[in-house]
């Protein structure tokens, strides 16, 4: 279908936004014409998406990958405590280290809420292109640091930067796809962590080894920063602000796409800032259920991204296999990603049921750890570590429980915020678990606490589907089922889901 250039005012369509006046009834589209739609979507936006997710999560591995190779030497990201009267060795610690991983996150937590509320004023295709050039801006940047209080310093910074991308790349998901459709979505999205980790660890691999003038830890920064600022500028021209100016959708589909999301209750955007919308993300239930489960969720990423290559190089590999095996994780998350997505969008009402099954490999992976002898048992170790990643299946199911389940765009924001403000706590605290002084005991208090958050999330999760189930059965037996009259009826009012009496959760 060819697109012709159509008059634009106020940045929206004119053509579109006569169609869209005069009403369409999306269910007197062909099925064949709404695929094709949702198809070019797909192929418009994923690619979009799926890299610059994947760009975010090779920055946030570049300082566990060069840990291997001089930065904590260089910047004094060490101390030492002595010499080990058994082995005679000195005793370093790495708490400056996992100071300067977590300074990231705390960053990330500052900015979020604020960052998610720029999201839903300004135009979230600019604003989220802006935020990726300066986040790489910042990446370069990080070669010119000389110590250790100016490295937190920037990455304090490099997390504020960043803090808009997750908010804004969620709330651009419910803008685009259905409820059914958003599992899928979500999986393929956060495949990109998985294939940062797998790629990213073999790039890092090969720019450690270049012979230049400068310290081999600085070309990862130099080479990526440059390649997230240029992703950045191609993002300005390639990504819309929402459906109604995306370029690569004709008229007739812009209205499709805006009519889509109609139907699902949960609406578009909206530019006002509502404050009983706000008041009811303190007052429902189900918002404590989410922060619960995602905090305790996300205990185990702040090891894994920020000391990965540290922990496998305790099982006794060396520095360059210590990188090349923390790969082994991100080929783990694009698997059981690719698995999640596809069981959560087709297996109706499967989604916390989904969250549960894949923290058990989380569970296993850790005690595999923690209680097998890395001496004897080295390889188990590292099975261990690779079915943590699974984590990550369980985190797509709750964004896009998240996602579905919130309707009101003021809620919709601050429920975002809150997701990855508790993201970036727990990946603020948790490396502080992972303790030097405690190889010997195979870094029991991290992985013992993996186990204990693993078991707390999953609980939280049944919890979620008791909840929802129940405030369905209630609504039906209150208000009866919703019929088609009712759900179009209740078009872009931008109710929320608690306010909305034909709104039904997604389980």
């Amino acid at each position: 279908m060819s697109i012709k250039p159509e008059a634009v005012e106020n940045g929206v369509h004119v053509e579109t936004r006569s169609r869209l006046s005069s009403g369409l009834n999306l269910s007197i589209v062909s099925p064949d014409v709404e695929r094709h739609t949702l198809r070019r979507i797909d192929l418009a936006l994923m690619p979009l998406i799926v890299i610059t997710m994947g760009l975010q999560y090779v920055d946030k591995i570049i300082l566990n990958g060069t840990a291997q190779f001089g930065i904590i030497e260089d910047l004094h990201l060490f101390e030492n405590h002595g010499i080990d009267p058994d082995t005679s060795k000195p005793v370093i610690s790495l708490h400056r280290f996992s100071v300067a991983t977590l300074i990231f996150y705390w960053g990330l937590l500052v900015a979020t809420i604020p960052a998610s509320l720029l999201a839903q004023k300004l135009p979230i295709g600019k604003f989220l292109s802006s935020t990726v050039i300066i986040w790489g801006l910042l990446t370069v940047l990080t070669i010119e640091v000389k110590d250790y209080g100016a490295l937190l310093a920037l990455r304090f910074c490099l997390g504020i930067a960043e803090a808009g991308i997750g908010p804004g790349v969620s709330i651009f998901v419910t803008m685009y796809w259905k409820k059914q459709e958003q599992p899928l979505r979500y999986s393929i999205w956060y495949t990109a962590t998985g294939l940062g980790g797998l790629l990213g660890s073999l790039m890092l691999y090969g720019m450690v080894h270049i012979e230049g003038s400068r310290p081999p830890w600085h070309y990862p920064y130099i080479i990526l920063g440059s390649l997230t600022m240029a992703w950045g500028a191609l993002l300005l021209v390639l990504l819309p602000d929402n459906p109604l100016t995306a370029k690569f959708l004709s008229a007739e589909q812009r209205v499709i796409a805006v009519e889509r999301i109609r139907t699902e209750q949960t609406g578009i955007e909206d530019k006002t800032f509502k404050w009983d919308q706000a008041l009811e993300v303190v007052t429902d239930p189900k918002s404590y259920l989410i922060l619960a489960m995602n905090f305790c969720l996300h205990y185990v990423n702040g090891a894994i991204s920020g000391f990965g290559t540290i922990i496998i190089s305790s099982f006794g590999f060396s520095h360059f296999n210590a990188v090349l095996l923390t790969g082994a994780v991100g080929a783990m998350v694009v698997v059981v990603l690719i698995a999640a997505g596809a069981a959560g969008s087709y297996f109706k009402n499967s989604r916390l049921i989904i969250y549960c099954i894949c923290e058990v490999p989380v569970i296993i992976g850790a005690a595999l750890i923690w209680r097998m002898p890395w001496q004897t048992h080295r390889y188990a170790a590292i099975v261990g570590f690779v079915l943590l990643g699974s984590f990550a299946a369980s985190y797509t199911m709750l964004l896009a429980i998240a996602g579905a389940n919130t309707a009101g765009h003021t809620k919709k924001v601050l429920t975002q915020g809150i997701i990855w403000s508790t993201y970036a706590i727990c990946n603020g605290v948790s490396p502080l678990f992972v303790k030097q002084t405690e190889v010997k005991s195979q870094y029991s208090s991290v992985f013992t606490g993996t186990i204990v958050t693993a078991v707390i999330s999953s609980a939280s999760c049944i919890l979620l589907r008791f909840y929802l189930q129940h405030q369905n059965h209630k609504r039906d037996e209150r208000y009866g089922k919703p019929t088609e009259d009712d759900i179009q009826n209740a078009r872009f009012l931008d109710q929320t889901d608690v306010k909305n009496e034909r709104f039904r959760y997604v389980l």
